[in-house]
C-alpha cells in the first residue's frame, strides 16, 4: 500500500536497501531475519509483544501496514475514520472543532496529528490576517 519502494531489485551496489527503507519507514519496529543454518528465516518486525511476519519484504511491508491501519482504526474509533491510498495515510474527523481530513505519508505522523490537530478553519488564506 505504500509507493512499493520495496519492489526495486536487491543489489549489493544499490543502497538504501529494500530493508532498510522498510525499516525507516517504520522506525518503531525492530526488523530482523534469523537464519535456519544456510537458509534465510522469514523477516521479523517486533514493536513491544508484538511481532509481524513475512517471507519477503514486500509482504512484511504489507503486513505492517495492515497492523498499524487495523491499530489506528482501534485505538481512535469513534472520533476518527482511518484509511489508507496507495501512498498517504488518511483520517477523517467523527468529531467537531477539528480539521476535518488529515492526510501524511507516514502512520507515525498521521497518528501525531490525530493527537493533536488542529481546529477547523485555522489556515490563514491568502489575502487575509
Amino acid at each position: 500500500m505504500t509507493d512499493r519502494r520495496t519492489d526495486e531489485a536487491p543489489s549489493q551496489r544499490v543502497h538504501p536497501s529494500v530493508i532498510e527503507i522498510v525499516a525507516a519507514d517504520h522506525p518503531s519496529w525492530e526488523i530482523s531475519r534469523d537464519r535456519a543454518g544456510d537458509t534465510p528465516g522469514p523477516w521479523q518486525a517486533t514493536r513491544g509483544d508484538v511481532t509481524v511476519s513475512a517471507p519477503t519484504t514486500p509482504e512484511l511491508l504489507d503486513a505492517l501496514e495492515a497492523h498499524e491501519l487495523d491499530r489506528l482504526r482501534a485505538e481512535h474509533d469513534g472520533r476518527w475514520r482511518v484509511w489508507r491510498t496507495p501512498r498517504y495515510w488518511m483520517a477523517t474527523a467523527l468529531v467537531a472543532g477539528v480539521e476535518p481530513t488529515l492526510m501524511e505519508e507516514s502512520a507515525g505522523v498521521l497518528e501525531a496529528k490525530m493527537l493533536h490537530p488542529g481546529t477547523w478553519g485555522q489556515q490563514t488564506r491568502k489575502g487575509t490576517l
